[in-house]
Protein backbone atom coordinates (compact mmCIF):
# COMPACT_ATOMS: atom_id res chain seq x y z
CA UNK A 1 0.00 0.00 0.00
CA UNK A 2 1.47 3.76 -0.56
CA UNK A 3 0.86 6.51 1.21
CA UNK A 4 -1.32 8.77 -1.36
CA UNK A 5 -3.73 5.35 -1.04
CA UNK A 6 -4.30 6.20 2.97
CA UNK A 7 -5.83 8.78 2.17
CA UNK A 8 -9.40 6.82 0.35
CA UNK A 9 -9.80 4.65 3.52
CA UNK A 10 -11.67 6.86 5.07
CA UNK A 11 -13.17 9.08 2.33
CA UNK A 12 -12.90 12.82 1.72
CA UNK A 13 -15.71 13.68 4.00
CA UNK A 14 -14.11 12.36 6.78
CA UNK A 15 -9.96 12.01 6.25
CA UNK A 16 -7.58 10.01 8.11
CA UNK A 17 -6.93 11.84 11.77
CA UNK A 18 -3.07 12.53 9.50
CA UNK A 19 -4.12 13.54 6.71
CA UNK A 20 -6.60 16.77 8.73
CA UNK A 21 -3.40 17.64 10.14
CA UNK A 22 -1.49 17.93 6.84
CA UNK A 23 -4.77 19.54 5.17
CA UNK A 24 -2.83 23.18 5.64
CA UNK A 25 0.62 21.39 4.09
CA UNK A 26 -1.56 19.85 1.53
CA UNK A 27 -3.49 23.15 0.52
CA UNK A 28 0.17 24.59 0.15
CA UNK A 29 1.62 21.43 -1.94
CA UNK A 30 -1.70 21.89 -4.53
CA UNK A 31 -2.19 25.53 -4.98
CA UNK A 32 1.21 27.85 -3.37
CA UNK A 33 4.26 25.61 -4.07
CA UNK A 34 6.79 26.79 -7.22
CA UNK A 35 9.31 24.34 -6.31
CA UNK A 36 7.48 21.09 -6.44
CA UNK A 37 8.10 18.51 -9.02
CA UNK A 38 6.99 15.08 -10.52
CA UNK A 39 9.29 12.71 -8.43
CA UNK A 40 9.25 8.64 -9.38
CA UNK A 41 10.58 7.49 -6.31
CA UNK A 42 9.25 9.04 -3.30
CA UNK A 43 7.27 12.77 -4.30
CA UNK A 44 6.86 15.37 -2.57
CA UNK A 45 3.67 15.18 -1.42
CA UNK A 46 5.02 12.00 0.42
CA UNK A 47 8.56 13.74 1.48
CA UNK A 48 6.42 16.09 2.93
CA UNK A 49 4.04 13.56 5.06
CA UNK A 50 6.87 11.57 5.93
CA UNK A 51 8.91 14.57 7.21
CA UNK A 52 6.22 15.48 9.06
CA UNK A 53 5.57 12.59 11.11
CA UNK A 54 8.74 11.54 11.63
CA UNK A 55 9.05 14.43 13.76
CA UNK A 56 5.75 13.17 15.69
CA UNK A 57 6.26 9.77 15.77
CA UNK A 58 9.44 9.57 18.60
CA UNK A 59 11.50 7.51 16.34
CA UNK A 60 14.93 7.17 17.52
CA UNK A 61 16.42 6.77 14.07
CA UNK A 62 15.82 6.68 10.57
CA UNK A 63 15.68 2.54 10.27
CA UNK A 64 13.51 2.66 13.33
CA UNK A 65 11.19 5.17 11.26
CA UNK A 66 11.28 2.75 8.26
CA UNK A 67 10.25 -0.18 10.03
CA UNK A 68 7.39 1.65 11.62
CA UNK A 69 6.08 2.67 8.34
CA UNK A 70 6.63 -0.78 6.87
CA UNK A 71 5.22 -2.77 9.86
CA UNK A 72 2.46 -0.16 11.28
CA UNK A 73 1.52 1.31 8.49
CA UNK A 74 2.26 -1.04 5.34
CA UNK A 75 4.57 1.33 3.79
CA UNK A 76 7.58 -0.04 2.15
CA UNK A 77 9.92 2.76 1.56
CA UNK A 78 13.43 2.11 -0.36
CA UNK A 79 16.22 2.77 2.27
CA UNK A 80 18.67 4.96 -0.12
CA UNK A 81 15.70 6.92 -1.57
CA UNK A 82 14.35 8.08 1.58
CA UNK A 83 18.07 9.25 3.20
CA UNK A 84 18.55 10.76 0.24
CA UNK A 85 15.33 13.15 -0.07
CA UNK A 86 17.16 14.77 3.38
CA UNK A 87 20.39 15.88 1.01
CA UNK A 88 18.38 17.05 -2.12
CA UNK A 89 19.18 20.77 -2.41
CA UNK A 90 15.55 20.99 -5.04
CA UNK A 91 13.14 19.01 -1.94
CA UNK A 92 14.56 21.49 0.74
CA UNK A 93 14.11 24.63 -1.40
CA UNK A 94 10.50 22.81 -1.74
CA UNK A 95 10.34 22.07 1.84
CA UNK A 96 11.28 26.10 2.69
CA UNK A 97 8.59 27.53 0.62
CA UNK A 98 5.57 25.40 1.73
CA UNK A 99 6.54 25.63 5.40
CA UNK A 100 6.46 29.46 5.14
CA UNK A 101 3.48 28.87 2.87
CA UNK A 102 1.55 27.58 5.73
CA UNK A 103 2.84 29.93 8.55
CA UNK A 104 1.91 32.46 6.24
CA UNK A 105 -1.45 31.56 5.56
CA UNK A 106 -1.99 30.19 8.91
CA UNK A 107 -1.00 33.12 10.27
CA UNK A 108 -3.77 35.18 8.44
CA UNK A 109 -6.35 31.99 9.44
CA UNK A 110 -5.98 33.29 12.76
CA UNK A 111 -6.13 36.83 12.70
CA UNK A 112 -9.83 36.40 11.02
CA UNK A 113 -10.57 33.88 14.02
CA UNK A 114 -9.32 36.82 16.26
CA UNK A 115 -6.80 34.76 17.69
CA UNK A 116 -3.77 37.00 18.91
CA UNK A 117 -1.16 36.32 21.63
CA UNK A 118 -0.63 39.81 21.77
CA UNK A 119 -4.43 40.81 21.91
CA UNK A 120 -3.25 42.69 25.30
CA UNK A 121 -1.55 45.62 23.23
CA UNK A 122 -3.44 46.96 20.51
CA UNK A 123 -0.76 49.15 19.57
CA UNK A 124 0.98 46.03 18.00
CA UNK A 125 -2.21 44.57 15.97
CA UNK A 126 -0.93 45.89 12.77
CA UNK A 127 3.10 44.97 13.65
CA UNK A 128 5.16 41.72 13.48
CA UNK A 129 7.12 40.80 16.73
CA UNK A 130 9.80 37.83 16.87
CA UNK A 131 11.02 36.34 19.65
CA UNK A 132 15.02 34.94 17.77
CA UNK A 133 16.72 32.21 19.39
CA UNK A 134 19.04 29.11 18.72
CA UNK A 135 18.09 25.85 19.29
CA UNK A 136 21.00 23.06 19.84
CA UNK A 137 20.67 19.28 19.25
CA UNK A 138 22.87 16.62 19.10
CA UNK A 139 25.06 15.32 15.97
CA UNK A 140 24.28 12.91 13.72
CA UNK A 141 26.23 9.61 14.28
CA UNK A 142 28.64 9.35 11.53
CA UNK A 143 28.88 13.57 11.70
CA UNK A 144 32.40 15.29 10.53
CA UNK A 145 34.79 16.52 12.98
CA UNK A 146 36.10 19.56 14.00
CA UNK A 147 40.48 19.57 13.64
CA UNK A 148 40.34 18.43 17.23
CA UNK A 149 38.18 15.01 16.26
CA UNK A 150 35.61 16.66 18.54
CA UNK A 151 31.83 16.38 17.37
CA UNK A 152 29.80 19.79 17.01
CA UNK A 153 26.32 20.07 18.32
CA UNK A 154 24.32 21.32 15.44
CA UNK A 155 22.80 24.92 15.96
CA UNK A 156 20.01 26.75 13.94
CA UNK A 157 18.18 30.42 14.39
CA UNK A 158 14.48 30.25 14.93
CA UNK A 159 12.05 33.03 14.81
CA UNK A 160 8.74 32.57 17.20
CA UNK A 161 5.59 34.85 15.93
CA UNK A 162 4.49 36.08 19.33
CA UNK A 163 1.32 36.83 18.16
CA UNK A 164 0.57 33.28 17.00
CA UNK A 165 2.93 31.29 18.36
CA UNK A 166 3.68 29.80 14.80
CA UNK A 167 7.33 29.14 13.92
CA UNK A 168 10.26 29.97 11.14
CA UNK A 169 12.97 28.52 10.53
CA UNK A 170 15.82 31.12 9.88
CA UNK A 171 19.42 29.89 9.25
CA UNK A 172 21.97 27.21 9.93
CA UNK A 173 24.39 28.72 12.29
CA UNK A 174 26.94 25.61 12.98
CA UNK A 175 27.97 21.56 12.82
CA UNK A 176 29.57 19.02 10.91
CA UNK A 177 32.41 20.30 12.36
CA UNK A 178 32.86 23.85 12.05
CA UNK A 179 31.85 26.25 14.86
CA UNK A 180 29.85 29.15 13.98
CA UNK A 181 28.32 32.26 16.62
CA UNK A 182 24.88 33.18 16.02
CA UNK A 183 25.14 36.42 16.30
CA UNK A 184 27.27 36.83 12.61
CA UNK A 185 24.40 34.72 11.32
CA UNK A 186 21.57 36.42 12.60
CA UNK A 187 22.58 39.67 11.17
CA UNK A 188 23.45 38.36 7.85
CA UNK A 189 20.02 36.55 8.11
CA UNK A 190 18.40 39.62 8.91
CA UNK A 191 17.86 41.52 5.92
CA UNK A 192 16.13 38.83 3.83
CA UNK A 193 14.19 37.68 6.70
CA UNK A 194 12.76 41.43 7.47
CA UNK A 195 12.40 41.58 3.30
CA UNK A 196 9.91 38.57 3.67
CA UNK A 197 8.37 39.44 6.80
CA UNK A 198 7.68 42.87 5.44
CA UNK A 199 3.94 44.38 6.51
CA UNK A 200 1.50 43.88 4.41
CA UNK A 201 -0.25 46.85 2.01
CA UNK A 202 -1.39 49.47 4.22
CA UNK A 203 0.73 49.00 6.96
CA UNK A 204 3.85 51.75 7.95
CA UNK A 205 4.78 50.11 11.53
CA UNK A 206 8.27 47.93 10.93
CA UNK A 207 8.56 44.30 13.18
CA UNK A 208 10.30 44.17 16.55
CA UNK A 209 12.94 41.52 17.05
CA UNK A 210 13.54 40.50 20.24
CA UNK A 211 16.61 38.85 21.14
CA UNK A 212 18.72 37.52 23.81
CA UNK A 213 21.65 39.56 25.39
CA UNK A 214 24.30 37.22 23.71
CA UNK A 215 23.83 39.30 20.36
CA UNK A 216 24.96 42.81 21.44
CA UNK A 217 28.11 43.52 20.59
CA UNK A 218 29.99 46.33 19.29
CA UNK A 219 29.30 45.73 16.07
CA UNK A 220 25.52 45.39 16.96
CA UNK A 221 25.88 49.13 17.58
CA UNK A 222 27.62 49.99 14.95
CA UNK A 223 25.48 48.26 12.53
CA UNK A 224 21.74 49.77 14.03
CA UNK A 225 21.54 51.84 10.93
CA UNK A 226 21.41 48.75 9.02
CA UNK A 227 18.78 47.12 11.06
CA UNK A 228 17.13 50.02 10.65
CA UNK A 229 17.65 49.85 6.72
CA UNK A 230 16.36 46.24 7.15
CA UNK A 231 13.65 47.36 8.50
CA UNK A 232 13.19 45.88 11.85
CA UNK A 233 13.33 47.52 15.41
CA UNK A 234 15.12 45.40 18.17
CA UNK A 235 14.24 44.80 21.70
CA UNK A 236 17.00 43.04 24.36
CA UNK A 237 18.35 43.00 27.68
CA UNK A 238 20.96 45.21 28.91
CA UNK A 239 24.18 43.64 29.80
CA UNK A 240 25.05 44.44 33.15
CA UNK A 241 27.96 46.10 31.80
CA UNK A 242 26.18 47.70 29.22
CA UNK A 243 27.27 51.65 31.22
CA UNK A 244 25.68 54.68 29.02
CA UNK A 245 27.36 58.00 28.94
CA UNK A 246 24.71 59.94 29.05
CA UNK A 247 21.17 59.61 30.74
CA UNK A 248 18.20 61.82 29.71
CA UNK A 249 14.56 60.90 31.13
CA UNK A 250 11.31 60.37 29.64
CA UNK A 251 7.96 60.60 30.53
CA UNK A 252 5.80 58.03 30.94
CA UNK A 253 2.23 57.35 32.16
CA UNK A 254 2.63 55.56 35.87
CA UNK A 255 -0.86 55.30 35.67
CA UNK A 256 -1.44 52.94 33.24
CA UNK A 257 -2.01 49.54 34.23
CA UNK A 258 0.48 48.46 31.59
CA UNK A 259 3.21 50.32 32.62
CA UNK A 260 2.99 48.54 36.67
CA UNK A 261 6.67 47.73 37.39
CA UNK A 262 8.41 50.89 35.10
CA UNK A 263 10.86 52.52 36.54
CA UNK A 264 12.27 54.41 34.92
CA UNK A 265 12.36 55.35 30.77
CA UNK A 266 14.84 56.81 29.29
CA UNK A 267 17.43 57.75 26.00
CA UNK A 268 21.10 57.09 26.54
CA UNK A 269 23.85 57.42 24.56
CA UNK A 270 26.99 54.75 24.75
CA UNK A 271 30.53 55.21 23.47
CA UNK A 272 30.60 55.49 19.79
CA UNK A 273 27.67 57.49 19.70
CA UNK A 274 24.69 54.76 19.56
CA UNK A 275 21.44 56.25 21.05
CA UNK A 276 18.93 53.79 22.37
CA UNK A 277 16.44 53.99 24.76
CA UNK A 278 16.37 51.85 27.97
CA UNK A 279 13.71 50.79 29.89
CA UNK A 280 14.14 50.14 33.90
CA UNK A 281 11.51 47.49 35.32
CA UNK A 282 11.08 45.69 38.75
CA UNK A 283 8.98 42.90 38.89
CA UNK A 284 5.79 44.03 41.10
CA UNK A 285 5.17 40.15 42.73
CA UNK A 286 9.19 38.65 42.79
CA UNK A 287 11.04 42.01 43.50
CA UNK A 288 13.63 40.68 40.36
CA UNK A 289 14.83 43.99 38.50
CA UNK A 290 15.37 44.03 34.44
CA UNK A 291 17.06 46.86 32.08
CA UNK A 292 15.60 46.67 28.19
CA UNK A 293 17.59 47.96 25.81
CA UNK A 294 15.60 48.82 22.59
CA UNK A 295 15.54 50.97 18.77
CA UNK A 296 11.64 51.72 19.05
CA UNK A 297 11.34 55.30 20.44
CA UNK A 298 7.05 55.27 20.50
CA UNK A 299 5.73 51.90 22.10
CA UNK A 300 4.91 52.15 26.33
CA UNK A 301 7.57 51.46 28.15
CA UNK A 302 5.55 48.74 29.81
CA UNK A 303 5.25 46.89 26.35
CA UNK A 304 8.46 46.94 25.65
CA UNK A 305 8.93 45.12 29.14
CA UNK A 306 6.24 42.47 28.52
CA UNK A 307 7.69 42.14 25.08
CA UNK A 308 10.65 41.04 26.12
CA UNK A 309 9.55 38.98 29.16
CA UNK A 310 7.43 36.99 26.67
CA UNK A 311 10.31 36.04 24.84
CA UNK A 312 10.21 32.37 26.90
CA UNK A 313 7.84 30.89 24.98
CA UNK A 314 10.57 30.58 22.16
CA UNK A 315 12.24 27.90 24.95
CA UNK A 316 8.95 26.48 25.44
CA UNK A 317 8.98 25.85 21.52
CA UNK A 318 12.78 24.25 22.22
CA UNK A 319 11.61 21.97 25.18
CA UNK A 320 8.67 20.97 23.60
CA UNK A 321 10.61 19.61 20.28
CA UNK A 322 13.04 17.82 22.78
CA UNK A 323 10.76 16.78 25.32
CA UNK A 324 7.53 16.21 23.95
CA UNK A 325 8.40 15.35 20.67
CA UNK A 326 11.90 13.62 21.14
CA UNK A 327 13.85 16.01 18.43
CA UNK A 328 16.93 16.05 20.04
CA UNK A 329 19.40 14.36 17.40
CA UNK A 330 19.99 15.19 13.44
CA UNK A 331 18.95 13.07 11.46
CA UNK A 332 21.75 12.91 8.90
CA UNK A 333 25.17 15.00 8.33
CA UNK A 334 25.50 17.32 5.97
CA UNK A 335 23.97 21.21 6.16
CA UNK A 336 21.00 20.33 3.60
CA UNK A 337 20.03 17.43 5.90
CA UNK A 338 19.84 19.66 8.89
CA UNK A 339 17.75 22.97 7.40
CA UNK A 340 15.21 20.17 5.78
CA UNK A 341 15.11 18.81 9.63
CA UNK A 342 14.32 22.26 10.78
CA UNK A 343 12.09 23.32 8.03
CA UNK A 344 10.28 20.42 9.50
CA UNK A 345 10.43 21.04 13.17
CA UNK A 346 8.93 24.10 12.25
CA UNK A 347 5.80 23.12 10.11
CA UNK A 348 5.22 20.61 12.23
CA UNK A 349 4.79 22.64 15.21
CA UNK A 350 3.04 24.74 13.29
CA UNK A 351 0.58 22.44 12.20
CA UNK A 352 0.09 21.02 15.37
CA UNK A 353 -0.68 25.28 16.30
CA UNK A 354 -2.72 25.42 13.97
CA UNK A 355 -4.78 21.95 14.39
CA UNK A 356 -5.44 23.07 18.09
CA UNK A 357 -6.61 26.27 16.25
CA UNK A 358 -9.31 24.21 14.44
CA UNK A 359 -10.52 22.20 17.43
CA UNK A 360 -11.08 25.64 19.19
CA UNK A 361 -12.62 27.63 16.36
CA UNK A 362 -14.57 24.67 14.64
CA UNK A 363 -15.93 22.19 17.96
CA UNK A 364 -15.16 24.10 20.86
CA UNK A 365 -12.46 21.87 22.33
CA UNK A 366 -9.69 23.91 24.03
CA UNK A 367 -6.80 22.51 26.56
CA UNK A 368 -8.83 23.07 29.40
CA UNK A 369 -7.01 21.17 31.83
CA UNK A 370 -4.07 24.02 31.50
CA UNK A 371 -6.47 27.26 31.48
CA UNK A 372 -7.48 25.56 34.94
CA UNK A 373 -4.25 25.06 36.14
CA UNK A 374 -2.95 28.49 35.00
CA UNK A 375 -5.84 30.00 36.90
CA UNK A 376 -5.47 27.99 40.12
CA UNK A 377 -1.41 28.85 40.17
CA UNK A 378 -2.08 32.49 39.20
CA UNK A 379 -4.92 32.47 42.19
CA UNK A 380 -2.18 30.75 44.66
CA UNK A 381 0.86 33.22 43.32
CA UNK A 382 -1.47 36.38 43.71
CA UNK A 383 -2.20 34.65 47.64
CA UNK A 384 1.66 34.69 47.90
CA UNK A 385 2.56 38.11 46.61
CA UNK A 386 -0.10 39.68 48.76
CA UNK A 387 0.85 38.13 52.07
CA UNK A 388 4.28 39.43 51.35
CA UNK A 389 3.22 43.08 50.47
CA UNK A 390 3.58 42.41 47.15
CA UNK A 391 1.53 42.25 43.81
CA UNK A 392 0.65 40.19 40.56
CA UNK A 393 1.25 42.48 37.39
CA UNK A 394 -2.36 42.53 36.26
CA UNK A 395 -1.18 41.44 32.74
CA UNK A 396 -0.94 37.84 33.50
CA UNK A 397 -4.73 38.26 33.86
CA UNK A 398 -5.10 39.62 30.61
CA UNK A 399 -2.93 37.49 28.34
CA UNK A 400 -4.05 34.19 27.04
CA UNK A 401 -3.74 31.54 29.01
CA UNK A 402 -2.45 29.12 26.34
CA UNK A 403 0.68 29.02 24.80
CA UNK A 404 2.51 25.41 25.06
CA UNK A 405 1.45 22.76 23.21
CA UNK A 406 0.75 19.75 26.29
CA UNK A 407 2.30 16.58 25.91
CA UNK A 408 -1.16 14.93 26.58
CA UNK A 409 -2.20 16.56 23.07
CA UNK A 410 0.81 15.54 21.44
CA UNK A 411 0.54 11.69 22.90
CA UNK A 412 -3.52 11.76 21.91
CA UNK A 413 -2.77 12.67 18.06
CA UNK A 414 0.68 10.26 17.93
CA UNK A 415 -1.34 7.28 19.21
CA UNK A 416 -4.44 8.14 17.28
CA UNK A 417 -2.37 8.06 13.82
CA UNK A 418 -0.51 5.26 14.49
CA UNK A 419 -4.15 3.12 15.19
CA UNK A 420 -4.61 4.53 11.74
CA UNK A 421 -8.30 6.40 13.15
CA UNK A 422 -10.08 9.21 11.07
CA UNK A 423 -10.12 12.53 12.64
CA UNK A 424 -14.50 12.02 13.12
CA UNK A 425 -13.68 8.27 15.50
CA UNK A 426 -10.22 10.64 16.58
CA UNK A 427 -12.26 13.86 17.91
CA UNK A 428 -13.92 11.88 21.48
CA UNK A 429 -10.50 10.88 22.29
CA UNK A 430 -9.09 13.81 21.82
CA UNK A 431 -11.65 16.20 23.54
CA UNK A 432 -11.03 14.39 27.02
CA UNK A 433 -7.11 13.97 26.87
CA UNK A 434 -7.68 18.09 26.49
CA UNK A 435 -10.70 18.44 29.55
CA UNK A 436 -8.91 16.33 32.24
CA UNK A 437 -5.29 14.85 32.72
CA UNK A 438 -4.49 11.11 32.74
Amino acid sequence: MTIASLNAREGMNNPLLLDQLLAPVQEVITHYTRQGRVCSGISDEDFTRLGVWRTLSQACSGRDFLQQQREVFDTALQRSSFFDTLHSARRLRFLAEASFQVYARGRKRQQKQGADLLAAFPELNVRSVWAIDGHKIEHACHALRDAQGRQVAPNTLYALCLHSGLLCHLAPVQGDGEYHHEMPVFRAALPEFSQRERPRRGRTRPPLIIVDPAYVDHAFWDQQRQMRQAGALMIMRAKEDCAPLQVQARAFDGQDPVNTGVEADERVTFAGGAVLRRVRYTDPESGLRYEFLTTDLELRPGVIAWLYLLRWRIEKVFDTAKNKLEEFKAWASGEVARQIQGHFLALCHNLLVLFRGLLDHHFGIREEKLERRRLEQLDRREQVAEAQGARLHPLHRWMPTIVQLSVQFIRSLRNQIIAHLSFRQALPQIRAMLVAYV
